[in-house]
């Protein structure tokens, strides 16, 4: 075995190692239990866009969408939702070596393969149950059949593509310019074209049958349109894709392609949503190009490895386990809350519960708040659904919003159930009507509510009420009776991790 071979074995061994003790203890993503929710909705007999809000496209929930009905409710469902990015993640690197072998050779093929499995963005983003995952897999799949002049099933791998995320219209419009660049533009594009447009259409269709087709392009087009008017990035957009008309004549179909992606992505695409992420169908080539550039000086390709290696350690956080906050308020939600009750959270992390408003408060969610473009109605849509349990307090939750839950929720943890603190007085109001009980730190408290002995959980209504102490001047709460009744108070906080 000579040397080369020797490091690449043993940089691939350490990536190995490196997502295994990645897949059990590197954080959760905002991004994942959101997800998550819109694929639970299918698996609740909810429709996406209509029922459960989603701003995505629908296959990556809709293929998943069975193995989280086989799981079912758990704390720790997002590691078994992991389980199938592996797959994806597998896929991408085996066409990333079928690629880099057909355009150059197997050496290139190996070093290409492997440098792209330690890349950090790749390697952490892979990890995580998201739709981008899919994505990418679909789109080299779509590279591997246009490398074999196949631009039907080019075309229809695209559409699929197309269907898991908007974002392929820049893939598309990345192979148009690039072969507009490069002149080999022929009829096999119109073809791809053909083929790309036969899922999206399918879907549409099935979704126009079901009467949700005003939701779909409210959710994928309307909310999505980012309104920011920089024009200039834009400009110089342009600007640059002529250069790389006038300068690229000589070069690769895919080295083209490569920098039109960049220089759309970053131009073109939701300019406050660009990440990493939306990087992932283009960074094999980026490696592979590398790797070429590299190819005759090893020792650089392996200083360059273990940079992407420690890297991975660093943004893992050393690899702790920081999945035990998600977990923990996962248990909460299980214990706290029965399927079909609602719970408020900000884009549906607690994913097993109806939310009573139909908006996220992701970035583009909390700009059109801002913008008075959606309604700031949440207390009121929290009091119409009887809605007793929300998530902990945060900054991303609209002010008026976060007033009314801090105001009328008491915090049990990682959640909150509907109660106030009563004041000296024996004063305290109700938002939302329904069954409460009095609690001090001990249990129960005694008295008299609203002027009659308190015996026990009671009905109350919304408004003023009042609570006279047997115990002057004990520290005593209103609460949520059934929160109670399932082992939770504002005096015990349950923050137990799992």
């Amino acid at each position: 075995m000579n040397r080369s071979r020797a490091t690449l074995i043993a940089i691939a061994a350490v990536s190995l190692l490196f997502r295994a003790l990645a897949f059990f203890r590197y954080r959760f993503d905002s991004d994942e239990p959101q997800h998550l929710h819109v694929t639970w909705g299918w698996t609740a007999g909810l429709l996406q866009y209509r029922d459960v809000f989603d701003n995505h496209a629908p296959l990556f929930h809709i293929l998943t969408a069975p193995l989280l009905a086989l799981a079912g409710e758990r704390a720790t469902i997002l590691f078994v939702m992991r389980l199938p990015m592996l797959v994806l993640w597998a896929v991408v690197l085996g066409c990333t070596f079928v690629v880099a072998r057909r355009l150059y050779d197997e050496r290139v093929a190996a070093w290409s393969t492997v440098m792209l499995s330690v890349l950090p963005p790749f390697f952490l983003k892979s990890l995580e149950y998201r739709p981008d995952n899919l994505w990418t897999a679909f789109w080299m799949l779509a590279v591997l059949a246009l490398l074999s002049k196949r631009f039907f099933l080019a075309g229809l791998l695209l559409g699929l593509a197309m269907a898991t995320s908007l974002k392929t219209i820049l893939l598309i419009a990345t192979l148009l310019i690039a072969a507009a660049i490069t002149r080999t533009l022929s009829r096999g594009f119109a073809v791809l074209l053909l083929g790309a447009a036969l899922p999206p259409a399918l879907l549409a269709a099935y979704f126009w049958y079901r009467g949700a087709w005003p939701s779909v392009v409210y959710c994928l087009v309307t909310f999505n349109r980012s309104a920011d008017g920089k024009w200039l990035p834009r400009l110089l957009a342009i600007a640059a894709l002529i250069a790389v008309a006038v300068m690229a004549r000589k070069q690769t179909f895919w080295g083209v392609a490569t920098i039109v992606f960049f220089v759309i992505l970053a131009s073109f695409w939701i300019l406050p949503l660009v990440s990493p992420r939306d990087a992932l169908p283009f960074l094999p080539f980026v490696v592979m190009f590398g790797v070429v550039a590299l190819i005759g000086r090893p020792a650089l390709l392996t200083a360059a490895a273990a940079i992407c290696l420690a890297l991975i350690a660093y943004y893992a956080d050393g690899f702790r386990n920081r999945t035990r906050e998600f977990t923990t308020m996962m248990n909460q939600v299980l214990g706290l809350t029965r399927p079909g009750e609602r719970l408020m959270d900000l884009k549906g992390e607690t994913i097993y519960r109806p939310r009573p408003y139909y908006y996220i408060f992701e970035v583009i969610g909390r700009q059109k708040i801002q913008s008075q473009l959606i309604p700031d109605n949440v207390p009121e849509a929290i009091v119409d659904a009887r809605c007793y349990v929300t998530q902990a307090d945060g900054p991303f939750f609209p002010p008026r919003t976060r007033k009314f839950l801090v105001d009328h929720f008491l915090d049990l943890g990682r959640l909150r159930a509907a109660g106030s603190l009563i004041g000296e007085d024996g004063s305290f109001v109700i938002a939302v009507p329904g069954e409460y009980v009095i609690v001090r730190d001990a249990g129960e408290a005694g008295g008299r509510l609203d002027g009659t002995p308190y015996a026990g959980a009671r009905r109350l209504d919304a408004g003023p009420h009042r609570f006279e102490r047997d115990v002057a001047g004990e520290v005593v709460t209103v609460l949520w009776a059934p929160a109670f009744q399932r082992g939770y108070s504002p005096f015990h906080r349950r923050d137990r991790e799992f």
